[in-house]
């Protein structure tokens, strides 16, 4: 992972409708110029009985199963979309880079 965040996100990613956090978080992040590695960590609804699979894997790579979450590189983890815009925001402008994310592969949880 090295210095870049591992922001976790569902299966709506980044063309989900504009207002889904998962999409908004990664918007922000570009705009900032940050690069992240990016893990598709759920599929279906967010409602826990309809989904497809489990989040076993994301509670064990964060200790939630929330999203979208963002892992830093020592470790902090940041659940909710707030939290990860409040970073954000707090983080120095970056040149923006082509595509902004380095993705990291999917997990079906």
């Amino acid at each position: 992972m090295g210095d870049r965040p591992t922001l976790y996100v569902c299966h709506g990613d980044d063309g989900g409708p504009r207002i889904h956090p998962c999409r908004r978080v990664q918007e922000a992040l570009r705009a900032r110029g940050i690069e992240y590695e990016k893990v598709l960590a759920a599929h279906g609804s967010p409602i826990p009985f309809l989904r497809k699979g489990s989040r076993e894997e994301l509670r064990e790579a964060t200790g939630d199963t929330k999203l979208p979450t963002m892992k830093l590189a020592d470790g902090t983890v940041l659940t909710h979309s707030r939290a990860i815009f409040d970073w954000i925001e707090r983080q120095p402008q970056r040149s923006a880079t082509a595509g902004g994310a380095a993705h990291a592969g999917a997990s079906d949880g």
